[in-house]
């Protein structure tokens, strides 16, 4: 009995130890399971996750908004850049004015998998839209290209200029700067002189040409060709000539104030600034030509004559020739040097000066004449100025003005290209005179600037002041309103 019981316990004790050998494999087993199914759920979501995504698709428009614009849509006419997959993308396409539609191409992963072309293209263009089928994401490549038969011809300007002593400015009617101008466009051309220098000679297409407030302006139907010319300022240099008289003292003053030593009738000095010259003379009475006796038509009168009215009275002030050669500016001062020096070179030509004009003779024939016509200096000449009709020397003809018939030919001095001309025609008039040339010393007849107001107590300027209907003539007049023949009695 007890060997049975002990048996019995034996095989309880055996069944126990398998039950939990059976029971730890089969957790064993479950946590493997667990693991590979974790294993798989992850790999499959990576794989998906790996997946492209089908269910949408977009496409991308690379072009120039600058030359055209391109607009997508679906088969419904709406305008969107992510469709799906088989859905049909319409391509609208508009050049810009001037262009035309040169290339569409249809590009996936970078690989062109259609094209459209204008013409002979692979696929056809219906009313302005490109159509095709899209399964992936996809680039529509457009390219324009300039419509020469209807654009605008397009002009570069050539100037010709070396860059020295000043710039040329080329804008359009907004003032802003380019150098390329469509046909019909206005054109603005200035020009900024650099310190020194000023515009000697301005032509277009080897015209020479006027600036109206420093802009010439024109609107461009072709090419044209701009001449410039910059030249620097000529040096002025200050001389007094010193006439010694019983009957009257001249003095010469620097800035200061502190009197120079002028005892050589010609006497010429260096300085920094303006000298002041004074002068104290009786009238001497001189004779005048009989051709300035004669009454001149309107066209010879003072073009700059200065007039003003104070409320009561009407002011004229007829300048001189010598007034207004003092008062033009330093550049035409010195082209009268050099066209004075030049007329002096020739033998038994001398020059006289009167009220409005300077006068050269060789005998007794007149040879030339300067005058100022507004602030232009300007020659006249014994030519016909009908023989200088269509040529580079534009002259003007001023036979119809009395005291200028034996000088009918006047010319202005403008530029340096001018003064060259101007020595050219004095030379054709010397060469019909038979004049000679001789060896004479080169002089400075630059005269530094000076106020009307010095000019009139120099007695090279009349002041004339109407009272009431009367005319007076006179120096300064210190009240307006008084009656110019008081003031005269009361200096006398």
């Amino acid at each position: 009995m007890t060997a049975l019981m002990n048996n019995v316990l034996l095989a309880v004790e055996i069944s126990q130890t398998t039950l939990i050998v059976l029971m730890a494999v089969l957790i064993v087993l479950i946590i493997l399971l667990a693991v590979l199914a974790t294993i798989f759920i992850l790999g499959v979501k990576r794989k998906n996750e790996a997946k492209p995504q089908l269910d949408a698709v977009t496409v991308v428009a690379d072009f120039d908004n600058s030359l055209g614009t391109i607009i997508l849509k679906d088969e419904n006419d709406v305008e969107k850049s992510i469709f799906k997959p088989g859905e049909t993308v319409k391509v609208a396409v508009k050049a810009n004015e001037g262009y035309l539609l040169s290339d569409i191409s249809i590009e996936v992963n970078e690989n062109v998998i259609a094209r459209f072309k204008p013409n002979g293209s692979e696929k056809k263009l219906y009313e302005g839209v490109y159509e095709f089928v899209i399964t992936s994401n996809t680039v529509v490549k457009v390219q324009f290209e300039a419509d020469v038969e209807s654009a605008p011809e397009v002009f570069t300007f050539d100037e010709q200029f070396n860059g020295i002593g000043g710039r040329v400015i080329l804008a359009n009617a907004l003032g802003e700067e380019k150098n390329q101008f469509v046909a019909g466009e206005i054109v603005k051309i200035s020009t900024v002189a650099d310190d020194g220098y000023y515009l000697a000679y301005f032509a277009i297409d080897d015209e020479e040409k006027e600036l109206v407030e420093g802009v010439y302006e024109f609107v461009v139907t072709a090419p044209v060709k701009i001449n410039v010319e910059f030249l620097p300022k000529p040096a002025v240099r200050y001389s007094v000539t010193v006439q010694t008289s019983n009957n009257g003292v001249i003095s010469v003053t620097n800035e200061n104030g502190e009197e120079q030593d002028v005892d050589k009738e010609l006497h010429e000095f260096v300085i920094n600034a303006d000298a002041f010259i004074s002068a104290t003379f009786e009238a001497i009475p001189v004779a005048v030509e009989e051709a300035e006796v004669v009454a001149v038509n309107a066209e010879d009168e003072d073009e700059d004559e200065e007039v003003m009215f104070d409320g009561h009275n009407v002011i004229r002030f007829n300048k001189s020739f010598t007034a207004k050669l003092i008062q033009i500016d330093e550049v035409s001062n010195s082209w009268y040097t050099e066209l004075k020096n030049e007329l002096l070179s020739y033998k038994k030509v001398k020059d006289r000066m009167s009220w409005k004009r300077e006068s050269y003779r060789f005998g007794k024939v007149c040879v030339a004449r300067f005058v100022i016509r507004g602030k232009t200096l300007c020659i006249q000449l014994p030519l016909d100025p009908t023989q200088y009709e269509d040529t580079k020397y534009k002259v003007e003809d001023i036979s119809h003005i009395v005291s200028s018939a034996d000088t009918p030919c006047l010319y202005r001095i403008k530029n340096e290209r001018r003064l060259n001309y101007a020595k050219d025609l004095i030379a054709q008039v010397m060469e019909n005179m038979g004049a000679e040339r001789i060896q004479r010393e080169w002089v400075d007849y630059n005269q530094p600037y000076d106020t009307t107001l010095n000019l009139i107590e120099r007695q090279l300027v009349k002041k004339v002041v109407k009272f009431n209907g009367k005319t007076g003539y006179g120096g300064i007049v210190e009240k307006l309103t008084e009656d110019p023949t008081k003031v005269q009695e009361t200096k006398e």
